[in-house]
């Protein structure tokens, strides 16, 4: 436990001081009120690519690391970000939009799939993400699972199974991806979880601190061996790298539905 009931102190540096700081180059134009995360490194470079995009601003003003903001020609109050690696990465983005005005997120990201239900490929919209990260115990006393709203997964859900094979269940973040055991992933397995990230489930606390309903989208980029005699473990398929494409390009259109 690490954030205390009791504690009602001011932090000592908030994500808007931080914007307004000469640090940062001071104040900053506030951002459209929906912010798509990609939480993979390929994704604001596939955006440019292919899509009449321009730069809202080259730096958003993050603590950990930083990234472009994009919007597409035409759709003008969603933008696009990278969100990082890691739980402390994404509270650090999620912090950051909220305070440049962000009332809406997504997340897009991948993870790894330890269940014979999923596959390389399968899309995964999680009901629940347990969380094993440390970052969501700085905003709430104690938590085990976060829930995705029930609009939310269906939303997202309605959308991707026309294109891939789509799931709602459960997931695990966590902090540590060489302590991910096969003792480990077979207790993440009695716990109805399928597949392990970094980011989603402190996105999902820190956003509903702060009120937003988040929707995480995720795409299983691996697939883990179950027991230790199975084959090892490696990363993708044959074709991932088109199915990636076309993850990322449905998760733009996604994005845009209802812009």
């Amino acid at each position: 436990m690490w954030m205390h009931n009791e504690d009602k102190s001011e932090p000592v540096i908030t994500a808007k001081k931080h914007i307004d700081s000469s640090h940062k180059g001071g104040k900053m134009t506030k951002l459209p009120p929906k912010a798509v995360v990609f939480c993979m490194g390929c994704a604001m470079e596939y955006l440019k690519e292919n899509y009449n995009a321009k730069v809202i601003t080259k730096k958003v003003p993050k603590f950990i690391g930083t990234s472009e903001c994009l919007a597409i020609e035409g759709h003008p109050n969603v933008c696009f970000v990278h969100g990082g690696y890691g739980s402390p990465a994404i509270a650090d983005t999620v912090e950051t939009l909220v305070a440049l005005g962000v009332k809406d997120i997504i997340l897009i990201g991948l993870c790894g799939g330890f269940s014979d239900k999923v596959n390389v490929g399968d899309v995964i919209i999680p009901n629940m993400i347990l969380s094993e990260e440390g970052t969501s115990l700085h905003y709430y006393e104690s938590i085990q699972f976060i829930n995705q709203s029930a609009s939310m997964v269906l939303k997202g859900a309605s959308y991707f199974s026309q294109y891939f094979k789509t799931y709602q269940l459960n997931t695990v973040t966590t902090d540590a991806v060489y302590r991910e055991t096969f003792y480990k992933e077979n207790y993440w397995r009695t716990m109805g979880c399928v597949a392990v990230d970094m980011e989603s489930s402190a996105l999902l606390s820190v956003s509903k601190y702060y009120g937003i309903e988040a929707n995480v989208i995720l795409l299983v980029s691996d697939k883990h061996p179950i027991s230790q005699e199975d084959e090892k473990w490696k990363w993708g398929s044959l074709d991932f790298d088109n199915i990636l494409k076309d993850f990322i390009n449905h998760s733009i259109k996604y994005s845009m539905d209802d812009d």
